[in-house]
């Protein structure tokens, strides 16, 4: 609860003496002695970032941005987007979700706790937007950068983004032949193989390529009793080819394709009752146990390709094209209780894909440089789902709502920013997107209440098929919404000062727009026919970046307040409580603010060190939409916190070159990670809230002189330590034993590992 809530006003001059006092300290201090025993063991590694669609160094970028290069990808073994948890300020990515290759975000308390809906964090893979979470994970062995945007991303980006973005990098192909191979193998049989060829195909630079694979397998770590069979095993398989050509000294093309066929058993979760879901039994939890009887069952393939063509028009002006085509498919079978008996289960069949076309024009002049896109983007989402919800005192008896729905979505944008020289040091910027998304949503839908649950081992895991053998349906529905058209202006201002050569302080003002639609998961003909409205985030942000000790030491600091108005938020009931109800919803308006800090240092030679803080409060500020039954008796969300936004995050990294008079170069390394509580769902549910949670990772590894070979062993979750990452809990009218279950963490992982690079 919130005993004093500031007013907008008093946030903003609150943070704007936080800046200043913290720019008057760094402008006394900034410029040291360059004779300093300090200064001279080092520096911070300098990264070069393109969030403004030109690189530039990351302390000269007048954004609140974490960029992770180099070595630091290396030592921390950075792969996929959940190896950012808890290394980037304001950025939560829950260690659990519905499956491996799928991941939700939040940033600075806005995101999605659902796989479904479109993300407020908007996630790239060059310049290529990732339309949906499920199947979003991707694992890379070629990647060059991480770009971690927070706040409203629109001037500059294809797609909008209300919250943030994430931009992974990936290395283009080179003329000089190269390879690298490299192979881990450590606990639960884990085996990650991953290999990457790079080189001219023809002379000259007129066609270079690459070719990266990975195969990724490891056995369960859970253990399922009735099965006898241990699961949350992964089975991945990836492929990516990149092409490169510069046709003439103005022009290049390049064209990349990937595929990825994940063949992981899907979540499985753990009953908190246990045996089985029994109140009454030994009183512990074991998170590597579960009751679940239903057999793997996932089928998730991703593919696309894309297509990016450069052409310098002039000296000062150069255009850009991205073309690209992405989809996916395949059906998953979710068991949401960690029990024998049916409680909360559901077969998801999806087949999306979608098409974006995006153009950029850039200008670089002595004072003035600016970036004008048109972006256009088609998606058709089909989703066929089968659920069963229990609802009744007896075991096996509730809900069946079976839904096959169509969505379709059209939109284009158009956005630009400038960056305007005043003096030689006062820069402004003024920017703006216009957005228009047009959907149209076809619904069939069919339900059952007081009926028999199945075992989808019976209908053979085919919802057409369940019918047949169980129906007829006593509810049916056959919707067509119309063509629904949302527009939106969103703007951005804003001034960054260079203080000193080494000092960089800004101030912003920006919105972001996420689009009304129509819900995927929605099972009522009202539902069906009434779209969510869109929801607006108005950002206001200070800053400042500082170089300390010539170099050796980096100190950035931003400071933020979100008004939020029609917040989307997922409000859910089971048949336990009523009906079954599982429907995006606008709740009324809401704000966030926060301060976010982020160092880096290398105090003696060999040493780098780094340290990340946020704090965050959340609050809805009213609230106008009807709450369905809850656990929690919630009839408001007024007093409550946003879910997946922990009010503190800590983190720490250190890694260090020992002092060996050997050949080559031993390095020790260690991080953390500390979350504060945080929920789960829009009622902060107790039974389900995340408690606080720190997580440690330990490396140790040897490069010879050359740098061809690399060998270490890594630990992750060196202390073992076991947190419900989300969950579920209805205690009545869930059969004979309630319904309550985690989705944990995975346990301490040991691999070694050993790359050669050629």
């Amino acid at each position: 609860m919130h005993s004093f809530i500031p007013s907008p006003a008093f946030r903003i001059r609150l943070f704007a003496a936080t800046a200043l006092a913290t720019l008057s300290t760094a402008a006394a201090h900034a410029a040291p002695n360059p004779s300093s025993p300090d200064a001279a063991d080092g520096k911070v590694e300098e990264v070069i970032v393109t969030a403004q669609k030109r690189s530039e160094n990351l302390q000269n970028t007048p954004i609140a941005i974490t960029a992770l290069a180099g070595e630091a990808i290396e030592q921390q073994k950075i792969a996929t987007f959940r190896d950012l948890a808890g290394r980037v300020p304001g950025l939560l990515a829950p260690r659990r979700s519905t499956a491996y290759t799928t991941q939700q975000y939040s940033i600075r308390g806005i995101g999605e706790i659902d796989t479904y809906p479109e993300p407020s964090v908007a996630v790239y893979v060059d310049d290529v937007y990732l339309a949906r979470t499920v199947g979003s994970l991707y694992d890379t062995p070629d990647l060059e950068r991480v770009e971690v945007l927070r706040g409203p991303q629109g001037t500059l980006y294809g797609r909008n983004s209300s919250a943030g973005a994430i931009r992974f990098i990936t290395k283009e192909p080179t003329a000089q032949r190269s390879g690298e191979v490299g192979l881990a193998l450590g606990s639960y049989d884990n085996l990650d193989f991953k290999a990457r060829i790079n080189g001219a195909i023809l002379a000259n630079d007129k066609l270079n390529g690459s070719l990266s694979v990975i195969r990724h397998t490891r056995d369960g770590w859970q253990h399922s009793v009735p099965l006898n069979k241990d699961v949350n095993d992964l089975d991945l398989t990836v492929l990516r080819g990149k092409l490169f050509s510069q046709l003439t000294e103005n022009t290049s093309i390049g064209f990349s394709a990937d595929g990825m066929w994940d063949r992981s058993s899907q979540s499985y979760y753990t009953p908190v009752n246990q045996p089985d879901g029994q109140v009454g039994g030994n009183g512990k939890t074991d998170p590597d146990l579960t009751w679940s009887d239903t057999l793997p069952y996932n089928r998730t393939t991703v593919y696309g390709a894309s297509l990016t063509i450069k052409h310098r028009l002039t000296d000062n002006l150069s255009l850009k094209s991205v073309t690209a085509v992405r989809g996916m498919h395949g059906p998953i079978y979710y068991d949401n209780d960690g029990v024998t008996q049916i409680k909360g289960d559901s077969y998801a069949g999806f087949d999306q894909h979608y098409r974006t076309q995006e153009f950029n024009l850039n200008g670089e002049y002595d004072r003035l440089n600016f970036v004008a896109g048109v972006y256009y983007f088609y998606e058709y989402f089909h989703n066929h789902r089968l659920s069963q919800s229990a609802g009744s005192p007896s075991d096996n008896v509730g809900t069946v709502t079976h839904t096959n729905n169509y969505l379709r979505t059209e939109s284009w944008a158009v956005f630009g920013q400038v960056n305007y020289k005043l003096t030689q040091r006062l820069t402004a910027t003024l920017g703006g997107r216009y957005t228009e998304d047009r959907r149209r949503f076809d619904n069939f839908g069919q339900q059952k209440s007081n009926t028999a649950l199945h075992d989808p081992q019976e209908w053979n895991y085919d919802p057409w098929q369940f019918e047949k053998l169980y129906g007829p349906y006593t509810t049916n529905f056959d919707v067509h919404a119309p063509w629904t058209s949302f527009d939106s202006f969103t703007p951005k201002l804003g001034l960054q000062f260079q203080w000193t050569p080494d000092v960089l302080v800004y101030g912003s003002y920006s919105q972001g727009f996420k689009s009304g639609g129509y819900d995927l998961r929605t099972n009522t003909v009202v539902g069906s026919l009434t779209p969510y409205l869109p929801q607006t985030t108005s950002t206001y942000e200070l800053g400042i970046k500082t170089r300390w000790l010539d170099g050796a030491l980096t100190a950035n600091l931003a400071a933020f307040y979100n008004d939020i108005e029609d917040f989307q938020v997922r409000a859910t009931a089971t048949a336990a409580l009523g009906n079954v109800v599982n429907q995006l919803i606008n709740a009324g308006d809401a704000h966030s603010q926060g301060v976010e800090v982020e160092l880096a240092a290398a105090p003696i030679e060999g040493l780098r060190l780094s340290a990340t803080a946020a704090y965050l409060e959340t609050a809805y500020d009213t609230f106008t939409a009807t709450l369905p039954n809850n656990v929690a008796g919630r009839k408001t969300l007024v007093g409550l916190d946003f879910p997946y936004a922990p009010r503190w995050q800590l983190g720490f990294s250190a890694n260090y070159r020992l002092p060996l008079d050997t050949p080559g170069a031993w390095r020790v390394g260690a991080d953390a990670q500390y979350e504060s509580r945080r929920y789960v769902d829009i009622y902060n549910t107790a039974q389900t809230q995340v408690r606080p949670q720190t997580f440690v990772n330990a490396t140790v590894n040897y490069t010879a002189d050359d740098e061809g070979w690399t060998a270490g062993v890594q630990v992750k979750n060196l202390f073992d330590l076991r947190r419900g990452q989300a969950g579920g809990y209805s205690p009545s009218n869930a059969g004979t034993s309630p319904l309550y279950y985690r989705a944990y963490n995975e346990p301490r992982m040991v691999n070694l590992y050993v790359n050669r690079k050629f």
